[in-house]
């Protein structure tokens, strides 16, 4: 298991959960990852805004990281794994994808995944809509469920949470979350922002505090 993550039971299933701000299904070998916006920062400083160009690079050590670790048979990326047209930073990710050509790699497509299906079939990336396998169904986002009856995992808007420590200093952390209809994974990607959420009575929710996923569901 790695540093830090946490391991949890949805549906019957093992999942755990990753302080790299990614998801590991434990049955059948997927790693799951949503929102890493490649090529962001350099569409950004294109247009002339100050964004560090170790970026991507960032984005790339943790999956390789992770694969390193894992050594998954199957990624699935949870939308928005592009951020906009092919710049530097998405050539970059083409370089690590053939070096893991014996990994499958699916792309459920996000709302920036503007790419041509051509241009993400050279990437040797499976695009679909929704991806499903008992007892889930992962895509991008949750409001485009196609009332499946199987339990949805999404991304898409980056959850967050607010926690008060030391009495007043409030903080907000990217999480997991998972409630009675659907779950969300984190964003992935290092430079992007978050959505706060409002979990119900009964929700789980799981924080990533210094590296560390903790169980935050009875403190908010």
């Amino acid at each position: 298991m790695i540093l830090g993550s946490q391991e949890i039971t949805i549906k019957k299933q093992t999942l755990s959960l990753l302080p790299q701000k990614a998801l590991y299904w434990k049955e059948q070998n997927i790693l799951v990852v949503s929102d890493i916006h490649f090529g962001k920062s350099g569409h950004f400083r294109k247009h002339g805004i100050a964004v560090p160009d170790t970026v991507n690079t960032t984005n790339i050590q943790k999956l390789e990281e992770l694969v390193q670790h894992i050594s998954p048979k199957k990624i699935l990326f949870l939308g928005d794994l592009f951020h906009s047209e092919i710049n530097a930073e998405v050539e970059q990710f083409k370089e690590w994808r053939i070096a893991h050509a014996d990994i499958e790699m699916i792309l459920t497509i996000g709302n920036h995944d503007i790419l041509t299906r051509f241009e993400f079939e050279k990437m040797k990336l499976v695009c679909v809509n929704q991806y499903e396998l008992e007892p889930f169904v992962f895509m991008h986002d949750e409001s485009e469920s196609k009332n499946s009856s199987r339990y949805p995992i999404t991304g898409h808007i980056h959850p967050a949470v607010k926690l008060t420590v030391g009495g007043r200093q409030r903080i907000y952390v990217p999480c997991f979350y998972f409630g009675k209809s659907h779950g969300m994974l984190p964003a992935f990607g290092v430079f992007t922002g978050s959505y706060l959420i409002n979990p119900a009575q009964n929700d789980l929710v799981y924080a990533v505090v210094e590296e560390k996923i903790t169980n935050v569901s009875t403190l908010i």
